[in-house]
């Protein structure tokens, strides 16, 4: 199946792994971004086995982080990613994408 990111995923991952550059250490920053790589194909692979949260959004945990990818099933070939958020921000942040 077809990964395809919304632009602002880009956006969400950038202030994710600057965070984790400016907080933490450079390493867990490049290990988030492994971390969403793998999850990103195991969406891919089977998205119909992640919960459906709202009218076709479903959702994917971290498995290391608290961070959670939203994404839909658009066709029966494809599914966008269309953000990458921290569990504690404000539940609507991305729907509106």
């Amino acid at each position: 199946m077809i990964v395809r990111l919304h632009p602002q995923v880009d956006n969400d991952l950038l202030d994710a792994m600057e965070y984790y550059e400016r907080e933490a250490v450079a390493d867990l920053a490049l290990e988030f971004y492994q971390e969403f790589r793998r999850c990103a194909e195991v969406v891919g692979q089977r998205p119909t086995s992640f919960p459906e949260i709202d009218d076709g959004i479903r959702r994917m945990n971290f498995h290391r982080f608290s961070f959670h990818i939203l994404f839909e099933i658009i066709d029966p070939e494809t599914v966008e990613i269309f953000a990458v958020k921290h569990d504690g921000r404000d539940p609507d942040f991305g729907l509106d994408r």
